[in-house]
């Protein structure tokens, strides 16, 4: 059954349950833009770059880098939504860390020591450790995987290990709501800083089980006095990224509306997170989540019982 098919036989059930799953799903997208950021030195757009051309240039054996599976810089900066120069200034930066090869004038692909080795071997094995522990948390709060286990999967990656395919399928997942976020937001860094606003706003919900489905669906939002205000500083270390590119941005959606300044911190505008643009945001994330999860099954891990695995 295709992803459309489903949302539509199961809308019911996904706008009551949208919110607890979206409070969980945005921690462990938290966590791995917080993991690329800080690889990438604090750049978030660097570390966007990279991540694109390892998802189209990661070789068809999961193994040895391909030549002919290069990217060409454009394209990058396309599906990122960031200027052409500002793309290949990072494709250079990447390059000089060793960390992307140029293959051609205009094309370059990951190489081989990216995606291979002890140490990206033991990053494998810690990221599925993570997801793992979302998928844990889901089922204590009482979510169900069962009604979607008909969304169709990401489609499979071809890995040596099954924990380098896992990290195959969150770095798919990652980027496709990366390169979605960008028709939404102003840009990739304004969609991770508001993503972290939204859900440092929520934490309070996170692990009560009674707040968590007093607000659980798309059309009961939680009030003010059940969110918890966060701070520059706050953002600053859950994205690693710097207070001072934080704060200019805050204080532009501030002036937008989109923010508020309260006591203790500011808070993402329930009124902007009701709007169509946002529950379509929510709703394909969720779904990206669940094909994620669908992927999962297919390795012979039951998100319900992950640690089975």
């Amino acid at each position: 059954m295709s992803v459309a098919a489903v949302a539509a036989a199961d809308s019911g059930l996904m706008q009551a349950q949208a919110r607890v799953i979206t409070r969980c799903i945005l921690n462990l997208i938290l966590d791995e833009i917080a993991r690329l950021t800080e690889h990438n030195g604090g750049d978030f757009v660097r570390a966007a770059v990279e991540l694109s051309i390892m998802q189209a240039t990661r070789p068809a054996d999961g193994m040895t880098a391909d030549a002919a599976r290069a990217i060409s810089v454009r394209a990058i900066a396309t599906s990122l939504g960031i200027p052409y120069e500002s793309c290949r200034r990072k494709v250079r930066e990447l390059e000089a860390a060793g960390r992307c090869r140029r293959v051609g004038p205009t094309r370059v692909a990951i190489v081989t020591e990216a995606i291979a080795g002890p140490a990206y071997n033991a990053q494998c094995a810690e990221r599925w450790n993570n997801l793992r522990g979302y998928l844990v948390e889901l089922t204590a709060i009482g979510f169900d995987f069962g009604p979607f286990s008909q969304v169709s999967p990401q489609i499979a990656v071809r890995a040596p290990t099954r924990v380098q395919g896992i990290a195959a399928l969150i770095d798919n997942f990652i980027l496709r709501l990366i390169e979605a976020r960008v028709s939404t937001d102003d840009s990739i860094t304004d969609s991770a800083i508001i993503t972290a606003m939204m859900s440092m706003n929520a934490q309070p919900m996170r692990h009560d089980h009674d707040l968590a489905w007093k607000y659980a669906g798309s059309e009961t939002p939680p009030p003010d006095s059940a969110r918890a205000p966060v701070t520059i500083a706050m953002l600053a270390r859950r994205l690693r990224m710097s207070e001072d590119s934080i704060g200019r941005r805050v204080n532009l959606y501030v002036k937008r509306g989109w923010v508020r300044r309260v006591r203790g911190g500011y808070l993402f505008s329930m009124e902007q997170q009701q709007t169509p643009e946002v529950h379509q945001s929510r709703h394909m994330t969720v779904q990206r989540f669940l094909q994620l999860v669908q992927a999962l099954r297919s390795l012979g891990i039951d998100p319900a019982r992950p640690d089975a695995a």
